[in-house]
């Protein structure tokens, strides 16, 4: 095995799956760091990127599905594994980021072992990586009023409450993830730069 690919993070929203799995992971020789929800792993994610990422599906916070969809795109080089209770069989759910599905209450241990170890080959996988949706939260009419920004952490819009003055600076952090932001108003030209060198 890979020494990239010996390096986990599990995403689970409840504890005792996420405590049960980690011990067998560590048990078989990996490193394992746990998170509660798709915020709590990207946090994980920027302080060391793993090889393998393993994650539930449906979470409070930020779901699986839309963690998936902003490490397939922020982190490609992460090879993932989807992981749910309302899925069943051995094939990834439509539109869902992973390279691999387990089916959690229906499988055992040694078939998560069976997944990691078909995911180590980075060729194998990016070979079948399909374009896949990047999943939001839906907004409220109330929240689509003023300026919007993007979270280039965590991919979720929201609203600032900043003085939209041109030219301006503020600083801000994501509601959803708390990511550190800096924006900056910036003017719109109302006609053409003639200035010459």
């Amino acid at each position: 095995m890979r020494k990239e690919m010996n390096d986990i993070v599990l995403v689970d929203d409840n504890p005792a799956i996420r405590y049960g799995l980690s011990e067998i992971f560590k048990r078989r020789g990996y490193t394992v760091r746990t998170a509660s929800d798709g915020f709590s792993a990207l946090a994980l994610l920027r302080e060391r990127i793993p090889g393998i990422l393993l994650s539930d599906l449906d979470m409070p916070g930020m779901s699986g599905f839309e963690l998936l969809s902003v490490v397939r795109h922020r982190f490609p080089a992460i090879a993932v594994i989807a992981m749910s209770g309302a899925y069943s069989g051995v094939f990834v759910p439509p539109d869902v980021a992973a390279d691999a599905f387990y089916a959690k209450g229906s499988n055992g241990a040694a078939r998560l072992f069976e997944i990691l170890w078909s995911i180590e080959d980075r060729d194998l996988r990016e070979s079948m990586r399909a374009a896949v949706p990047i999943w939001i939260s839906s907004l409220s009419a109330h929240e689509c009023d003023g300026l919007a920004v993007s979270c280039p952490e965590c991919v979720r819009v929201f609203f600032p409450a900043v003085a939209q003055v041109k030219g301006s600076t503020h600083s801000t952090s994501c509601p959803h993830c708390f990511y550190p932001l800096q924006l900056a108003i910036v003017t719109e030209p109302n006609q053409m730069d003639t200035t010459s060198l």
